[in-house]
């Protein structure tokens, strides 16, 4: 048996034991900016770093049927309403074909790699047809290894993805920390 990265045992470790892992999801916080995007089933949809799996169920809720959530570790979830695969984003190229995917989602999940969310990203795109996501950028610590102010990401998305972008930012009621929700290749505008 291999042993784990650090990377991926931090990880498995948050998806065992971390309320906010276990209980939350953030592409459902942003739902009424994402759902007018979503083209109507059927389409194929992947979730990079979908944690729980919440997306993944109330998609599948939603009837659509081809949808693949993409995690580092399984964590202790019911995946029965979607494919699931596991795999590290560090490790390189995502396991798929060239726009294999008609939407992909990423919520949350871009700031917690230590390096490589460049490639990741272009990852992302080559693989969907529309990316929708959000990216914090606040709180750099071990969880939060890559942060960086609204405008630099929105800048990287925008040089990736050479294409249609639109954008929210959200800051909390401190004014300090804000939330990045992102789409690209797409002509509808939320």
């Amino acid at each position: 048996m291999k042993m784990p990265t650090a990377h991926e045992a931090l990880y498995r470790t948050m998806h065992n034991c971390h309320e906010g892992y276990i209980n939350t999801n953030q592409g459902l916080r942003r739902l009424r900016y994402w759902l007018p995007l979503l083209p109507d089933p059927p389409v194929s949809i992947l979730d990079v770093g979908c944690g729980n799996g919440k997306l993944c169920e109330l998609l599948a809720d939603m009837d659509y049927t081809d949808i693949t959530g993409l995690d580092i570790v399984p964590g202790p979830y019911d995946r029965k309403n979607y494919n699931f695969v596991q795999h590290d984003l560090l490790k390189g190229t995502l396991p798929f074909k060239d726009k294999e995917f008609d939407v992909c989602f990423s919520f949350d999940a871009i700031e917690h790699l230590p390096e490589k969310y460049d490639e990741i990203l272009a990852e992302m795109l080559r693989v969907s047809k529309l990316l929708i996501g959000t990216i914090a950028c606040f709180d750099r610590t071990i969880l939060h290894p890559t942060v960086f102010e609204p405008g630099r990401w929105i800048a990287k998305i925008s040089e990736l993805s050479q294409d249609t972008m639109g954008y929210k930012i959200f800051t909390n009621d401190a004014n300090t920390q804000d939330t990045l929700f992102f789409y690209t290749n797409t002509r509808k505008k939320v």
